[in-house]
C-alpha cells in the first residue's frame, strides 16, 4: 500500500512539474513507448495510478489556461459589473455569486482607464448568460475563475483589448495571458495607449 501511495505522489509531482515547464503532461505516453510488456499492461489499465494523476493535472491545467471547458462549474446571468474584473452572477436557483476573474487584474475604478475597463467588461457580459470555470475561493470569499460568454474566454478578451493586466503574481504559468498583454502593449490598445500606465497592484499599494 505504501508503495502505491508513493508512486501516486511521485506521478502527481512529476506531472505538475512537466506541465509547468512544457505545458503538457507527456511522460505517460513515453512510458508506454519505452516500457516493457508488463509495464505496458499496467499502464493501459483504466485504474492505473499514473492515469488518474495525469487526468487530474490536465483538467486543472485546462481550467487555469482558460481553454474552452467541456462544462462550466457555474452558469447564470450577469446582474452586476462591479469593475473591470469582478461581476455578480445569478444562477438558476436565484443565488448570487461574486466572481473575481482569474489571472487578470483590471485598473481600479479610481485610476486611469478604470471606468473604461468596467465599460468594456459590461459590453461583453452585462445581462448575458455566462459560464464560470471555478479555480478557487479568495480571501474575501469571492469565487475566482475563468468566465466564458458562449465560446469566448472573457478573461483573455479583456487582456487582449488592453483593459487588464496579466496578474503574474497569482497566475505565473498563464502564458496565453502573458502573450495577450504583450500584444496589447506593443500595439497600444486600451490602457496601453496612455503614458506609463500603473499596474493596479502598484496603485493599490500607493493608496495604503
Amino acid at each position: 500500500m505504501r508503495n502505491v501511495i508513493f508512486f501516486v505522489a511521485l506521478a502527481v509531482a512529476y506531472s505538475v512539474w512537466e506541465y509547468a515547464t512544457t505545458g503538457a503532461v507527456q511522460w505517460p505516453g513515453k512510458l508506454l513507448n519505452e516500457g516493457g510488456e508488463s509495464v505496458s499492461d499496467y499502464a493501459n489499465r483504466p485504474d492505473a495510478a499514473w492515469r488518474k494523476a495525469a487526468d487530474a493535472v490536465n483538467s486543472a491545467g485546462a481550467a487555469r489556461e482558460g481553454r474552452s471547458p467541456p462544462r462550466a462549474d457555474l452558469t447564470g446571468r450577469v446582474v452586476r459589473v462591479a469593475d473591470g474584473d469582478t461581476i455578480s452572477v445569478l444562477d438558476r436557483h436565484k443565488q448570487q455569486h461574486k466572481i473575481r476573474f482569474f489571472g487578470i487584474d483590471a485598473p481600479e475604478r479610481d485610476q486611469p482607464h478604470g471606468q473604461a475597463a468596467r465599460r468594456a467588461l459590461a459590453s461583453l457580459v452585462d445581462e448575458q448568460q455566462v459560464g464560470v470555470v471555478i479555480i478557487e475561493k479568495d480571501d474575501y470569499g469571492r469565487t475566482v475563475g475563468t468566465v466564458y460568454q458562449g465560446d469566448t474566454n472573457i478573461n483573455l478578451a479583456l487582456v487582449q483589448g488592453g483593459h487588464a493586466w496579466w496578474y503574474r503574481y497569482h497566475a505565473p504559468h498563464e502564458r496565453h495571458l502573458e502573450a495577450a498583454e504583450e500584444a496589447a502593449r506593443d500595439t497600444g490598445r486600451g490602457l496601453w495607449a496612455g503614458d506609463k500606465p500603473i499596474a493596479p497592484w502598484d496603485w493599490r499599494r500607493g493608496r495604503r
